[in-house]
C-alpha cells in the first residue's frame, strides 16, 4: 500500500464500486464548497457508506466528471466517476476555511487479471434469473470486461449486504457471494411463482395422474 493519504470524504448511505457512474443532487453548504473546489483544483474526494448511522471504514474514491446542472442557489447536479477502494484511517472533521470534513486514508489497490472460471457460469445463472423475472439492468453488462463489481447493484443485496460485498479482499471471494445471491433469488423467484399459481387459481376442476403420488 501506499503512504497515507488525506481527502475530502463525503459520507452517503450508498456503496460505490470502483468504475461505477454516480449521480448526485448537491444542496448542502460544505458540499456546494466541495463542488466548487472540484472544479477549480481538480481535486478528488471518498464517498464513505452510512449504514445505520455508522460511517464505514472502507469507500470509494470519485472524481468529477461533470456538472450537469447549476442551480441559482448554488445547488447542483453532478456526474461522478469512482476509480477505486481506499481504507480509512481516521476522519479529519475541521479543515482550514472547509466545510466539509477530510480523512486520512489508505489507497486499496486493486489489480483484477484473467477470467476467473465462475464468472462465465454466473453471467448465466443471472441471465437466467432475469428472463424468469422477465427484466433486464438498466446497464447493459459486457461478458468481454465482466467482473463482479458490474452485478453487485443488480443481485438483490441489501445494503449491508453490498457493503460486505465490496469489502471482500479478492475477485474470487466476491463472484462467490454474487453466484450464492443469484441462487437465492432464484429459489426465491420459484416459490413467488407458485404462491401466484396458487393465487391466481378459481375454483377450476384439477387432475392428477395416479402415478405422481405413488
Amino acid at each position: 500500500m501506499a503512504d497515507p493519504l488525506i481527502i475530502p470524504v463525503f459520507p452517503l448511505p450508498i456503496v460505490v464500486f470502483p468504475d461505477e457512474e454516480v449521480r448526485l443532487h448537491i444542496f448542502e453548504p460544505r458540499y456546494k464548497q466541495l463542488v466548487i473546489d472540484c472544479l477549480e483544483k481538480g481535486i478528488a474526494f471518498g464517498i464513505l457508506p452510512v449504514i445505520e448511522s455508522r460511517l464505514m471504514k472502507i469507500g470509494t474514491i470519485v472524481k468529477l466528471e461533470s456538472v450537469e446542472r447549476f442551480y441559482d442557489d448554488g445547488r447542483s447536479d453532478i456526474h461522478l466517476q469512482s476509480l477505486d477502494r481506499f481504507k480509512m484511517i481516521r476522519i479529519i472533521e475541521n479543515l482550514p476555511d472547509k466545510l466539509y470534513s477530510a480523512a486520512e486514508i489508505e489507497h486499496w489497490e486493486q489489480v483484477i487479471t484473467g477470467d476467473h472460471p465462475l464468472a462465465a457460469k454466473i453471467l448465466i445463472q443471472f441471465n437466467e434469473l432475469c428472463e424468469i423475472n422477465k427484466v433486464r439492468p438498466y446497464r447493459k453488462i459486457d461478458p468481454f470486461k465482466f467482473r463482479s463489481y458490474d452485478l453487485g447493484h443488480f443481485v438483490g443485496f441489501n445494503l449491508q449486504q453490498e457493503y460486505a460485498f465490496f469489502s471482500l479482499e479478492t475477485e474470487a471471494e466476491r463472484l462467490e457471494m454474487l453466484q450464492l445471491q443469484i441462487e437465492f433469488k432464484t429459489e426465491q423467484t420459484k416459490v413467488r411463482d407458485h404462491w401466484l399459481r396458487q393465487l391466481h387459481m378459481n375454483g377450476e376442476y384439477r387432475n392428477f395422474k395416479s402415478g405422481e403420488w405413488k
